[in-house]
């Protein structure tokens, strides 16, 4: 029963760190202590003095700074920029696989130029891009950058690495 049910490496850790949690929480409750009788006091308790003064303000309230997003920032453009360069170079696949790597080349990771080393650009699942990119800040550092192509969307992961931003992922999508 269980050999047809498909699992992922994800699944399987996420299923195993849920049993050992709950074999914790199990332990925990049959090992730990009792609670204490509750027993009804003779008089009511009386309030501990407290620490803080009620007249001053709420210091809960944090403020911090907004940590800067790329699209605020100057690199934002500078991000969508080397995204709309990859993108270009990416649909134009009626050329050598090497061709259309070395045209790639400087605007990605090392990291992805290894996978993409050889892929067949004849797979590109696109011709043209059809609309306007959109930013969507992950973080300072990581941003994604969609385009709409004929074939769906093209999702470009950019990380910025030595103060210029590179393309670290691709994923395209039907729609």
């Amino acid at each position: 029963m269980l050999s047809r049910i498909p699992l992922r490496p994800r699944t399987v850790v996420a299923l195993g760190l849920a049993a050992v949690v709950a074999m914790i929480v199990a332990l925990g409750k049959l090992l730990g202590d009792a609670p204490p009788p509750v027993t009804s006091p003779a008089q009511p308790p009386v309030a501990s003095p407290s620490a803080v003064d009620p007249h001053e303000g709420d210091d809960g309230l944090v403020q911090l700074d907004p940590t800067p997003s790329p699209m605020k920032a100057n690199n934002g453009p500078q991000a969508i920029s080397v995204a709309t360069k990859f993108a270009q170079q990416w649909i134009k696949h009626d050329r050598s696989a090497a061709a259309w790597l070395d045209s790639l080349r400087p605007h990605s990771t090392k990291a992805l130029v290894t996978e993409l080393d050889g892929v067949d650009p004849a797979g590109v699942p696109a011709d043209r891009i059809t609309g306007a990119a959109r930013m969507e800040a992950l973080a300072d550092s990581f941003v994604e950058v969609v385009f709409p192509i004929d074939a769906g969307l093209l999702r470009l992961r950019l990380v910025a690495s030595g103060g210029k931003w590179l393309v670290d992922g691709v994923d395209w999508e039907r729609v």
